[in-house]
C-alpha cells in the first residue's frame, strides 16, 4: 500500500503479532468470550482489569520487538520477558503480576501454562533468592500534626496564595476558584485521615453515604471496597472538624453527588456533562456526568497542600494518609487487630508493615527499659 506522499505505509503492528493457536484453542476461546459477555460474567473488579490490560501490553511490546509467539505463551520467552524487566530495575511485585496476567490470558485461551511446572517454579525461585527483593517502598505518612497544619491553612482565606496569571477583569473569579478548591482540599485530606481510605475509595465517596451526629461528628458508609466486594456497609467515624470542612466544602461544592471533583472556574462543575448513549450502565452514567477526581490527583492535593502550608512532608502520595493513619493509632497505644479493623485490611501483615517503624521504636524502647535494670540492679 502507497499513501498519497508516495511512501509505503507499513503494516499495521497488530498484523505482525504472532499468534499460534490451534483451532480448537481459538473456538474455545471466542465461546468463552461470547459466554462471559452474554452472562455478564466478570471475575475481575475493575482496577485489576486495568491491570491486567497494561501488563498484557508490555508482553506484546516484548513479543512484538523480538519477534515471538504471544499466544500460547512459551517458558523461555516469558523468562527473557522477565529477565529484560529485571535488568530495568522493576521490583518483585510487578513481576508477580505480570507473570499473573501472562497466565490469565493463556487459560483464557485454552493454552497451556507457561509458569506450570517444576523448571519454572525453580527459576523464578532463583530469580527472587538471587536478583529480587520482597522489599516494597512505603508511602511516606501524612500525620495528624501534619494533617492539622496543613487543613488549618487551607481554612484561612487570608493566607497568601498563589493563583494563575489572568485578566484584571477575571481576577476575582479566579480567587473563588481558588477558595473554593481550599475548602475541597481541606475537607478531602481530614476525610481520607479520619478514614484511612484507599485513595481509590476517597475519590468515589458519596455525599449520600454521610450521616451527622448531633454533637458534630458524623460517620460515613462504606460501600463495596477491595476487601469488601459484596458490600455489607461498614461505618466510620468523622471528626468534628472534619464535618464542620465538609460542610463549608458542600455549600459551594455544586450538585455533584460525589464528593470530590474538580474545581472549575465560574462554577462551570456545577452543569453535568451530556452523556453518550453507548453508555448504558447507569453508574457509568453518572460517573461520566459528574465525574470524580482521579486518584492520581489526590497525592497532587496532598503535595500541593502540604507545600504550600509549609509542611516538611516529601515525597507523598494517595496513600500517605493512610499509612500515617496505621502509625498514629500504634503510637497512641492501639494493638494490630484494631488497626487492621480500622483500615479495613483484610490481611494483618499489611497494617503491621504500615506499624513497622512505630512498633519497632515501641519495642525497643521496652527492651531498653529493662535493661537500664543491670546498671541499676538495686532500682
Amino acid at each position: 500500500m502507497v499513501a498519497g506522499n508516495g511512501r509505503e505505509l507499513s503494516p499495521r503492528l497488530v498484523d505482525r503479532l504472532r499468534i499460534e493457536l490451534t483451532p480448537e484453542q481459538e473456538a474455545a476461546a471466542r465461546a468463552g468470550q461470547a459466554e462471559r459477555v452474554q452472562l455478564d460474567i466478570r471475575p475481575h473488579a475493575p482496577n485489576s482489569v486495568k491491570g491486567l490490560a497494561s501488563d498484557w501490553l508490555n508482553w506484546l511490546a516484548f513479543c512484538l520487538h523480538y519477534d515471538r509467539v504471544v499466544l500460547p505463551s512459551a517458558f523461555a520467552d516469558v523468562v527473557q520477558f522477565i529477565d529484560i524487566m529485571i535488568a530495568c530495575g522493576r521490583k518483585k511485585a510487578t513481576l508477580e503480576h505480570h507473570l499473573w496476567s501472562i497466565t490469565q490470558m493463556n487459560w483464557r485461551c485454552h493454552c497451556p501454562d507457561p509458569m506450570d511446572g517444576q523448571n519454572a517454579q525453580g527459576w523464578w525461585r532463583g530469580r527472587v533468592r538471587d536478583k529480587l527483593s520482597g522489599e516494597q517502598k512505603q508511602a511516606k505518612p501524612f500525620g495528624l500534626r501534619a494533617v492539622e497544619q496543613a487543613t488549618t491553612w487551607l481554612r484561612d482565606a487570608d493566607s497568601p496564595r498563589p493563583t494563575r496569571r489572568a485578566k484584571k477583569t477575571d481576577h476575582q473569579v479566579v480567587e473563588v476558584a481558588q477558595r473554593r478548591r481550599d475548602l475541597r482540599d481541606a475537607a478531602l485530606i481530614n476525610t481520607a485521615y479520619d478514614l484511612m481510605m484507599r485513595s481509590a475509595e476517597l475519590v468515589s465517596a458519596e455525599w449520600g453515604r454521610l450521616t451527622w451526629a448531633s454533637d458534630g461528628s458524623g460517620t460515613y458508609r462504606f460501600g463495596k471496597t477491595k476487601t469488601d466486594q459484596v458490600g455489607t456497609g461498614v461505618l466510620r467515624y468523622l471528626r468534628p472538624e472534619t464535618m464542620n470542612d465538609l460542610d463549608a466544602w458542600r455549600a459551594v461544592a455544586g450538585p455533584s453527588p460525589f464528593i470530590f471533583h474538580a474545581v472549575r472556574e465560574r462554577d462551570a462543575d456545577h452543569e453535568p456533562r451530556p452523556v453518550p448513549a453507548s453508555i448504558t450502565s447507569g453508574t457509568e452514567r453518572e460517573r461520566y456526568q459528574w465525574p470524580p477526581l482521579s486518584t492520581q490527583e489526590v497525592g497532587v492535593i496532598f503535595r500541593r497542600s502540604a507545600r504550600l502550608a509549609g509542611v516538611k512532608v516529601e515525597h507523598l502520595s494517595g496513600h500517605s494518609t493512610r499509612v500515617a493513619g496505621a502509625q498514629d493509632m500504634v503510637e497512641a497505644g492501639a494493638t494490630n487487630a484494631e488497626v487492621q479493623q480500622a483500615g479495613g485490611w483484610k490481611d494483618p501483615r499489611m497494617p503491621a508493615k504500615y506499624a513497622g517503624q512505630p512498633e519497632a521504636k515501641r519495642a525497643g524502647e521496652r527492651r531498653f527499659r529493662k535493661l537500664q535494670r543491670l546498671r541499676h540492679p538495686d532500682d
